[in-house]
């Protein structure tokens, strides 16, 4: 139940977070066509969207469209009593595609299509500012397509869409995210043809390894060079005790792939616009960003040796903070422009201009 949840959103509020996103995984029982949250079976499956549907069919009643958007509008009122500040975006279902064992739901590109019709109409007379996103929905390339592309051709349905999203996991729904640079620019130009923001909002499974934290680095460098993805969410930040789904444990133990994110999400800052920048070394990955005259330079070193490295251009001086076998997120000595400094072993090092 949400009240459950409601002490842990007041002291995330009561820290200074300020966004929160959410996703619904089931449309309340009795509006589906199963009356269940879940499929009903032992088995997790993608099927087709049933036109014709049974008693046993996992998804929402068409009928219950309208009852489906009340419910989202009760939610977003509820949180903004509750927390303190709006929803700042919804999704109107977890991955789509999939009849799951757990909380889900199945529709298809049409179908998400007409809902999103049925919710943004109702938010917008409502004065809600919560922005939706979608599908949501895993498994590059093609289904993901058949999922987005009939809400972005449809100019009703468009103008509620305001973030085009995927999860950032192979066909499996399993695997760590693609590396795939043409799967995430493809991705990318569906919604930028509208100005709709690209975001990848789930992924999880990267090894809690040096090795695991240094592809998880790459998985977001390709998002962000890529894909221009404007936020990169992970699956859980802390569990009992750390896991491939986790970057830290409740009891507060940070894992590898924690100081790797905190090299990006803590320098790359809202208002920041990528800039194109390029690397001579083909085992060094490296992505920048300028905000307001602030610059802030990822550095990935793929290789299994230490790399001094030299940045050309940019700022006038830079703080360096990099995290490697034995760095976490360890800030050392700032260079000015021109200056050398060293990336670790299968390590990341930031460059941030800013105080």
């Amino acid at each position: 139940p949400f009240a459950r949840r409601v002490p842990h959103l007041k002291a995330l509020y009561a820290a200074g977070v300020r966004k929160f996103i959410a996703s619904v995984w089931s449309p309340a029982p009795w509006m589906k066509h199963n009356n269940r949250i879940d499929n009903g079976t032992p088995n997790n499956s993608a099927p087709g969207y049933n036109r014709t549907p049974n008693a046993n069919t996992n998804q929402l009643k068409v009928e219950n469209y309208e009852e489906f958007a009340e419910m989202c509008v009760a939610y977003c009122r509820i949180f903004k009593r509750e927390i303190g500040v709006d929803v700042f975006a919804l999704s109107v279902q977890n991955e789509p595609r999939f009849s799951q064992t757990y909380q889900s739901c199945v529709y298809d590109g049409e179908a998400l299509r007409d809902l999103i019709k049925v919710v943004g109409r109702r938010f917008k007379k409502e004065g809600l500012t919560t922005k939706l996103f979608l599908p949501e929905d895993v498994g590059f390339l093609d289904g993901v397509r058949g999922m987005t592309i009939p809400a972005l051709n449809d100019a009703d349905s468009r103008q509620y869409v305001d973030i085009v999203d995927t999860h950032g996991y192979a066909f499996d729904g399993i695997a760590p995210s693609s590396t795939d640079a043409k799967t995430w620019e493809t991705m990318y130009g569906w919604g930028a043809q509208y100005n709709k923001q690209h975001w990848m909002t789930e992924t999880s499974g990267f090894k809690n390894t040096l090795e695991g934290a240094n592809n998880l680095a790459k998985a977001i460098y390709t998002a962000l060079r890529f894909g221009n993805v404007s936020a990169w969410v992970f699956w859980t930040f802390s569990t009992d005790k750390i896991d491939e789904y986790s970057l830290m444990s409740t009891s507060g133990e940070k894992s590898k792939r924690y100081y790797v994110s905190k090299q990006f999400y803590k320098y790359i800052r809202p208002g920041a616009v990528r800039v194109e920048v390029n690397s001579s070394a083909s085992d060094v990955l490296t992505v920048a960003f300028s905000n307001n005259g602030v610059w802030t330079v990822v550095i990935i070193n793929l290789s299994n040796t230490d790399k001094a490295i030299k940045i050309a251009g940019g700022a006038a001086k830079y703080r360096v903070i990099k995290t490697g076998a034995t760095d976490d997120a360890k800030e050392s000595e700032a260079i000015e422009k021109d200056g050398v400094f060293v990336v670790p072993a299968k390590g990341v090092t930031t460059l941030y201009s800013g105080n």
